[in-house]
């Protein structure tokens, strides 16, 4: 009898036009002079209410804000350099704060400044408040997918409905433009799930959309996975009313979950988890954007998911772990209610929301705020995830930190989790040329919050990649097979080296592959793989 060996053969990584070689424009972040952004509806109106906007910046500059469409003027400001101003919105909560599901409202918030500046919106009500990066409008793209979780409803004996309703928001940066929604779920005003309808907003116009929200109503639920796609740029964001993480019927506590959620165009296939510091275990929830997409977590194995599909796990405080994917993914981290692990946080923190960064989109230099609020006064923490290679690089508030890194089990990344105190910081790494990843949050009694202090959001050219963790950038291939070359939908143009033009190629010889890809408005990328092949081994074997 034959019997037939497949040799490995690697498709490895390479740098024919320096490793993912972009043009500056090309590159995003959540640095800009333009802001179009908006607030989600918050849990309760308890009297104490407030949306503030968080303004920093690396060199002194002045900015202004403007509401809505017809860009009602607000007031001018000055930031000295490394500084922080802090903005109170200067009227009732109800007046810009979106409210109610699927109502074309004029609160959209214009920031303009005269040099970059990184702007963060805190949305505080009592025992319930979240905070989201903003990005800048040239950040913004056309093809979203909303990340929330399950409302938990709960009526109690007077009547009121405690926790309701996941939502996402949408505010328009630019007039006559069209959106298209598809919600995962029924929404509040009955539109069917899977089911899409368009709108026609205009700058600063906002249109909320929330799940159906009376106990028990077939069909409502969870808006994670609805579609959002427009003609023009639009901010997008999502979460949830105010809800339990993890949904169960006696789970206490609610809170707001509020994120700007990324342009799909913008997500990665390598993310690294780092757990939040005093608590015992954290949320996890994973959305692909393409059919068939393969993960790869770290010592819990794989996953398969399509369009729009979610997953969702559980971490302890003892696992900070990678996550590889053959398609892009987006990855959100939950802290949990504070009755989840209470013995262990003697009771502190309660849910937030964290949308987490793939490692290509590092950032090198951001000032950013530890808030304190009426229930938050101590056990403010920042994790940060950088290059080995470069931990004797990074500083905090001009002081390295190396001491405090830890490496990830099999990887060139460490993390550290780190203590600091309320007020103005400022996270550099000194080397130009390389970056880190950053998360700050904070937890008090019955309160908490967490978000990405400064993040890119570049335009990612990938043409392969090995989900196997142990190989890095490599791919198995056996003779007689192929494999498709996947440049993703996010260009006008596409070059390959085998002198086809389309998105996707299919090969099955060895040698060198690369891709040149490029938009209408200016951006150049590369990116390129090396194929060696070898013929299987035949072997032969007596039988009795």
């Amino acid at each position: 009898m034959k019997l037939f060996f497949c040799l490995i053969l690697f498709i490895v990584a390479t740098s024919q036009f320096a490793d993912g070689q972009e043009t500056n424009e090309c590159h995003k972040s959540t640095e800009g002079t333009d802001f179009w952004f908006g607030f989600m509806e918050n849990r309760w109106y308890s009297g104490n209410s407030y949306l503030e906007i968080t303004v920093t910046a690396r060199e002194a500059t002045t900015f202004s804000i403007e509401i809505g469409p017809n860009k009602i003027f607000i007031d001018d400001y000055t930031i000295g350099d490394n500084e922080s101003r802090q903005i109170r919105i200067p009227w009732d909560l109800n007046d810009l704060e979106a409210t109610g599901s699927e109502i074309i409202q004029n609160r959209g918030i214009h920031l303009t400044a005269e040099k970059p500046v990184n702007v963060y919106a805190l949305n505080y009500d009592r025992s319930s408040a979240d905070i989201a990066v903003i990005y800048p409008v040239e950040s913004l793209g056309t093809e979203y997918y909303a990340m929330c979780y399950t409302p938990h409803v709960r009526i109690h004996n007077d009547g009121y409905a405690e926790g309701k309703n996941s939502e996402f928001l949408i505010v328009a940066t630019e007039d006559s433009t069209s959106v298209s929604i598809t919600p995962s779920v029924v929404t509040d005003q009955n539109r069917p799930a899977g089911i899409s309808f368009t709108i026609t907003l205009n700058a600063g116009e906002v249109y909320q959309v929330q799940s159906a929200n009376n106990l028990n109503l077939q069909g409502q639920g969870d808006l994670t996975g609805s579609r959002v796609t427009s003609d023009k740029p639009i901010a997008f964001y999502s979460g949830a009313l105010a809800t339990t993480v993890p949904y169960t019927e006696q789970m206490c506590c609610y809170d707001h979950l509020y994120e700007q959620i990324p342009p799909i165009h913008s997500w990665g296939k390598e993310y690294y988890i780092v757990p939040l510091k005093a608590r015992q275990q954290d949320r996890y929830r994973i959305l692909a954007a393409e059919e068939n997409t393969s993960i790869n977590i770290q010592g819990k194995g794989m996953t398969y998911l399509n369009p729009g599909v979610v997953y969702e796990f559980v971490l302890y405080n003892d696992e900070p772990l990678r996550i590889l994917a053959d398609k892009p993914i987006l990855i959100a981290q939950f802290s949990q209610s504070r009755n989840v692990d209470q013995n262990y946080t003697n009771g502190n923190g309660d849910p937030f929301m964290i949308i987490l960064s793939p490692a290509s989109q590092s950032k090198n230099d951001v000032t950013f705020v530890a808030y304190t609020t009426d229930q938050i006064s101590n056990n403010f923490y920042i994790n940060i995830i950088s290059l080995t290679s470069e931990i004797n690089n990074i500083e905090l508030d001009g002081t390295k930190r190396n001491s405090s890194f830890r490496p990830f089990l099999g990887s060139e990344y460490s993390y550290a989790q780190i203590d600091i105190s309320t007020g103005v910081h400022h996270l550099k790494n000194i080397n130009p040329d390389r970056g880190f990843l950053a998360y700050v949050y904070a937890f008090g009694n019955y309160e908490s919050y967490g978000y990405g202090v400064g993040f890119n959001l570049d335009l990612i050219l990938d043409i392969g990649q090995s989900i196997n963790l142990l190989e890095g950038d490599t791919l198995q291939l056996c003779y007689g097979e192929s494999i498709t070359l996947d440049a993703g939908p996010y260009f006008d143009t596409y070059e390959w080296n085998t002198e086809e033009s389309s998105q996707r190629i299919t090969v099955n010889q060895g040698g060198e592959y690369w891709a040149h890809t490029t938009t209408n408005d200016g951006c150049n990328l590369y990116d390129s793989i090396y194929i060696k092949m070898n013929h299987p081994v035949i072997q032969n074997k007596l039988t009795d």
